[in-house]
């Protein structure tokens, strides 16, 4: 749990705000602060968080906001996850990575859908804007038949006077 941290402690992260890459950071500050993203019911101890600078590879990070309570702490897609310990950190990067590969496995699957949707979306407004494209195809094939026959009603009408 991060409300074991002090000065010296390592910290095992993952940095995905580029490419993903984990590294280790030497603690080198914790400041307990009192959770501001949740505010507390009537009775309830408000949640301790603490801010944690540290460095990594010479650059100093600050981590705010952190649940004590936690051995792990993700900051969003495109940033930091940290974590107390390596197992904690290998476990999660596991989880994510399994997730990505559930959702890949599942594109073809998602993908046989999109056609069935249309046919559906199609039955129940047909000209709807899934269809487009094969409304327009349509018309421009009507707008064809539509001069055809005037063609054909233009020789037709030229054939008669020559008879008469």
């Amino acid at each position: 749990m991060f409300s074991t941290l002090s000065k010296g402690n390592v910290l095992y992260g993952l940095d995905r705000t580029d490419k993903i890459k984990w590294f280790t950071a030497s603690v080198e500050s914790v400041t307990p602060t009192i959770g501001g993203h949740n505010p507390s019911m009537f009775g309830q101890i408000p949640e301790l968080r603490l801010d944690i600078v540290c460095n990594i590879n010479g650059e100093k990070k600050t981590f705010q906001q952190v649940p004590s309570n936690s051995a792990i702490a993700d900051f969003g897609d495109k940033a930091f996850v940290i974590a107390d310990n390596k197992d904690s950190l290998y476990n999660y990067i596991k989880s994510l990575k399994d997730k990505s590969k559930a959702v890949v496995d599942s594109a073809p699957y998602h993908e046989a859908l999109i056609p069935q949707y249309d046919n559906v979306l199609n039955e129940l407004m047909p000209g709807s804007a899934s269809n487009s494209d094969e409304v327009k195809a349509l018309k421009d094939e009507v707008g064809s038949l539509k001069s055809q026959l005037a063609e054909a009603i233009s020789l037709l009408k030229e054939k008669a006077k020559q008879t008469n």
